[in-house]
């Protein structure tokens, strides 16, 4: 296929010598490859038959010939001057509208706004969006075969992006007491070797937390399944550097592993650190052997942080030491 560059040479829709067809690219930018065909086949005579056109467009069916003609006719490009004969509405018309810029003072024909009401567009939307539209092609300052149809299109792309932001909003919910991972997300983990038990026992804790910040989302299925990776992750990360047993010593500091699992009880890391001296004066004065002193300090942070605010609820107070790797065999 070629552009309008080439109707000089191809003075006709299809050369007597092959089965190119000519068509005007800018056109076929602007409404559409298809309705730009149809709009050259209709310059070649006065007027077309539906048959006509039917039978020289074979390689596209019928009913979109069908829906091309209702489109042009909507544009007002064409008129349907019999029943079902066709011609262009005036000659030049296309030429000179498509050398045209938008107004200042735009406003879509009577026919846009309808086809837009009937796709289900409110007008108080097209009163929002038709000054955005204005606006942003007159700093372009580009020229269109139909400003008519880029507001449609425009239009159409603003409302499908509009509704899908609703239908996401009338999704998003807060986490009920009772929710529970899909069985997708349970046999993702499984496959990623995440002991089930404390998959079964984080699901507590996910609850209380996102509970307690009253955030709604539409994908609590996801948001579990990075929270349980992350946390196994850390707790492999603690289970890794147990050693052999040691004796405390003087310059020891618990890993940052810890403060990360704290935090998820609400335990903040300045009273981690405070727990620290006595942590250490008491062990070193006892002189006994350890497998892990990070876990036996998560321990004996929980207890201090339990001890302090009572029976405040908090998430690692809920769990067992064994499933944040704070019970390890000495």
């Amino acid at each position: 296929m070629q552009g309008e560059k080439n109707l000089s040479v191809l003075p006709k829709f299809m050369s007597k010598k092959s089965n190119i067809f000519s068509f005007d690219k800018e056109i076929a930018s602007s409404i559409g490859l298809n309705e730009a065909i149809v709009l050259q086949l209709l310059k070649t005579e006065t007027k077309h038959s539906l048959s006509s056109l039917i039978s020289k467009l074979s390689f596209i069916e019928d009913k979109e010939i069908h829906r091309i003609l209702k489109k042009l006719l909507k544009l007002q490009l064409i008129v349907e001057v019999s029943s079902k004969n066709f011609c262009l509405k005036s000659k030049g018309k296309i030429e000179q509208e498509r050398k045209q810029n938008i107004s200042k003072g735009y406003l879509p024909s009577n026919n846009i706004l309808k086809e837009a009401n009937s796709l289900g567009v409110s007008e108080e939307f097209i009163k929002i969006k038709l000054p955005e539209f204005r606006a942003y092609w007159s700093d372009r300052k580009d020229k269109s075969f139909s400003w008519d149809y880029k507001f449609l299109k425009y239009l159409l792309k603003e409302w499908r992006t509009e509704e899908e932001k609703l239908n996401k909003a009338s999704k998003m919910k807060p986490i009920q007491k009772n929710w529970k991972p899909s069985k997708e997300v349970l046999q993702i983990l499984k496959h990623a070797e995440i002991d089930e038990k404390f998959i079964t026992d984080a699901l507590p804790e996910f609850i209380l937390y996102w509970s307690e910040r009253n955030t709604a989302s539409d994908s609590w299925n996801s948001k579990f399944l990075n929270h349980i990776k992350n946390q196994w992750v850390r707790y492999q990360n603690l289970i890794s550097i147990v050693k052999k047993p040691s004796r405390m010593n003087k310059d020891w500091k618990p890993s940052e592993d810890c403060f990360d699992v704290l935090s998820l009880a609400k335990i903040n890391k300045s009273f981690a650190l405070s727990q620290i001296p006595e942590f250490k004066l008491y062990w070193l004065e006892t002189k006994e052997m350890r497998n892990c002193w990070n876990s036996k300090f998560i321990q004996h942070v929980k207890f201090k942080w339990k001890t302090k605010h009572g029976n405040a609820k908090n998430v690692l107070s809920r769990l067992k030491d064994h499933e944040w790797a704070v019970n390890f065999k000495n």
